[in-house]
């Protein structure tokens, strides 16, 4: 079956999604065949005031924002019943893409990057128009797809948004329950009499839910049995949600909860990253709307995120993989801190590469002036710090100026097959005052043999004009 207005037309069974109160279609254009979303609005909608009727049209039609989605025009069905034409998004909503089986730890970093920033300067307009959405979920957050393959998210579904500045309140109640301010869901969800009025930090509430969902692939507050079928313990543990704490699961009936102060250890997000959205998430998800953050607060403390460089580094000592957040204008000694701090290498200790050869971090040189580096392309860090690995029988002292003859292993993880490989490469004396035993664990976000590949040629080529 199908329903037309007077310019577009859809089928019936291309349904987009499905609210309360409307069901959302893929339309084309009857001249042009251009596709777009149209939102058609069931009778309980007119069981709504006229004015709340009428607040999303007129709220579409106020905003103008590359991360909202654009509202083309109002048109009207056979029956009179309103008909919302929307900007179709391609790529479904975050919540499709969370669902996807690779994005169960949540999203890649780069992606949850673009999230961050597409929902902050979406958000910014709102509020530079007065505006609180009031239902800031994943499923409300689509996702348009460019030619270039790039993600863009847009803010939709505004049924429950409304005019309120920044000192303002409201009592009404709208939202999704696992996504709601704890002060909220006590009265919508537990049905619990309360004369409380609501800020616009509601928002703020949603949006830190949605970016850990984001960022870990579950829920940060979870009861047992889940947050629709275990309402109470949900709402003790978002309502007693101990400061500084961005999670909290409950592992068994009447059990403790447990907190949780930073993202889970699955989760893809590097350390460097993770450091930069914790402070974040912890200044948002504050129950109490006089201790949480303001909106200027959270888009001052995100912009600042999002206008760092990242620097890729590889430590050849630990094996681990990071990616560094810093500021263009920053120095290498503020840079070479941050080394320190991730990977416990001192400053003395550290020393870089790059594509095989030394860099000299001077401490007044600006981080705009390193080398661009990348995923395949990592600083390489080499520590001095004096180590002691047994061997056999025997102890190699690493660390200190040594005629000794060791030996140069990589080793490598092959995810596909499940397996440890270990390749010998070849034996070096080594004459200078530095590294002599290196073990690298291939565990980082570069493919097996793209480490190989990457490693190999550089230590030979290190080593070789060292001895």
């Amino acid at each position: 079956m199908t329903a037309s207005t007077a310019n577009y037309l859809w089928s019936l069974g291309d349904v987009l999604g499905q609210g309360a109160t409307a069901s959302v279609y893929k339309a084309r254009n009857k001249r042009t065949g251009e596709q777009v979303a149209v939102k058609v609005f069931n009778p309980l909608s007119y069981s709504r005031p006229y004015e709340v009727q009428m607040r999303e049209f007129e709220m579409l039609r106020r905003l103008n924002h590359n991360n909202i989605v654009k509202l083309f025009s109002v048109e009207e069905l056979s029956n009179k019943q309103k008909v919302l034409v929307m900007e179709y998004c391609s790529g479904g909503s975050l919540l499709s893409l969370l669902e996807e089986p690779e994005n169960t730890f949540g999203l890649p970093e780069t992606e949850f990057l673009i999230v961050l920033q597409c929902v902050v300067q979406g958000m910014n307009h709102l509020r530079e128009n007065g505006v609180v959405h009031r239902d800031i979920k994943p499923g409300n957050i689509m996702r348009q797809v460019g030619e270039d393959g790039r993600s863009v998210y847009k803010l939709t579904d505004f049924g429950a948004a409304r005019k309120l500045e920044n000192e303002e309140t409201f009592v009404s109640i709208y939202g999704t329950e696992e996504y709601l301010h704890p002060d909220m869901y006590e009265r919508a969800v537990l049905r619990r009499p309360q004369h409380k009025a609501y800020g616009v930090s509601v928002d703020l509430w949603s949006i830190g839910v949605t970016f850990y969902h984001a960022a870990a692939g579950s829920l940060p507050f979870t009861p047992y049995g889940g947050p629709r079928r275990n309402k109470p313990t949900m709402f003790k543990i978002t309502k007693e949600k101990p400061v500084g704490a961005i999670a909290g699961v409950q592992k068994v009936n009447d059990g403790l909860i447990e907190w949780s102060y930073q993202l889970p250890n699955s989760c893809l997000l590097s350390k460097g990253l993770r450091c930069q959205l914790v402070p974040v998430l912890a200044g948002i998800l504050e129950a109490d709307q006089e201790k949480c953050w303001t909106f200027d607060q959270f888009f001052s403390a995100t912009t600042e995120i999002l206008q760092r460089v990242s620097v890729y580094l590889f430590s050849l000592q630990q094996a681990t993989a990071h990616r560094l957040y810093i500021h263009h204008y920053n120095t290498a000694a503020i840079f070479c801190e941050e080394v320190a701090s991730q990977t416990g290498v001192g400053l003395e200790q550290q020393h870089f590469l790059f594509l095989g050869h030394d860099l000299s971090l001077k401490g007044s040189m600006k981080v705009v002036n390193f080398p661009s580096t990348s995923p395949s392309q990592p600083l390489l860090l080499l520590s001095r710090t004096p180590e002691t690995h047994m061997k056999g029988s025997r102890q190699v002292k690493e660390g200190f100026l040594s005629l000794e003859t060791i030996e140069i292993w990589i080793m490598c993880v092959p995810f596909r097959e499940g397996m440890v490989k270990t390749k010998y490469l070849s034996t070096f004396e080594i004459k200078s005052n530095f590294i002599c035993h290196i073990h690298v664990f291939s565990r980082c976000y570069c493919g097996c043999s793209e480490m190989l590949v990457l490693l190999v040629p550089t230590v030979q080529q290190y080593l070789t004009s060292n001895i």
